[in-house]
């Protein structure tokens, strides 16, 4: 049976231009509910393509990109920075202790029986403390993979910073100083920033997002 929800096989098949292949996934996942989203395994390649094109976007604010994801569970997108191809691996830092598919879940149930959504309290001062370990934490996930063919890296830090992160390129460089020789690049995608944390650490930050959406 026809899924909606699923990724169009484009997304797949086709490279896109990084101005170009955001938008339509920020459109198509807008229609499919959080519960969905992240407690259906078949749709984990919405919340992959969802990385890899802001993820994409935001490298073409210097770069010449394209993106296409890839139906292999490796790797998990390809990445055409002016005219070289890479393979990408992505991983999520995510809060510590919190089962975000459960968050969801019950959200789902409540809003079923008419009741109103919990909101959980936000303590930035608490989430940049934590995303320190948790970033390292998913690095290590995938340096322990041992990936015959090195892939780039790729960490989603889903923490709620949106803003610049406070945390200096050389705070970024030693926190993936363990797994530095484990990939050829470590990236960081938080918020609508691209932080390069190896070889040489840098920092691209998004001036602008498709209309109607926040990182």
């Amino acid at each position: 049976m026809f899924d909606a929800q699923r990724p169009p096989d484009e997304w797949f098949k086709d490279w896109w231009a990084s101005t170009d292949f955001l938008p339509i996934v920020h459109e198509h996942n807008s229609k499919v509910s959080g519960d969905d989203f992240f407690n259906r395994p078949e749709l984990q390649p919405l919340r992959e393509a969802y990385a890899a094109g802001l993820f994409a976007w935001i490298l073409g604010e210097q770069h010449k990109v394209r993106v296409k994801l890839d139906k292999d569970r490796f790797p998990d997108f390809h990445l055409d920075r002016d005219g070289q191809t890479l393979s990408f691996e992505l991983v999520e830092a995510y809060r510590p202790g919190v089962r975000r598919a459960a968050e969801y879940r019950e959200t789902a149930k409540r809003r079923a029986a008419g009741l109103p959504e919990e909101l959980a309290e936000f303590d930035p001062v608490h989430d940049e403390t934590n995303a320190s370990p948790a970033i390292a934490e998913a690095m290590e996930k995938k340096a322990c993979k041992h990936y015959s063919s090195a892939p780039y890296l790729l960490v989603y830090v889903n923490f709620w910073l949106f803003n610049k992160p406070q945390m200096s390129l050389e705070q970024f460089a030693e926190l993936a100083k363990p797994w530095a020789t484990k990939f050829p690049e470590i990236w960081l995608l938080w918020g609508a920033n691209a932080i390069r944390c190896s070889p040489t650490p840098d920092m691209i930050c998004a001036t602008s997002l498709p209309k109607g959406m926040v990182a």
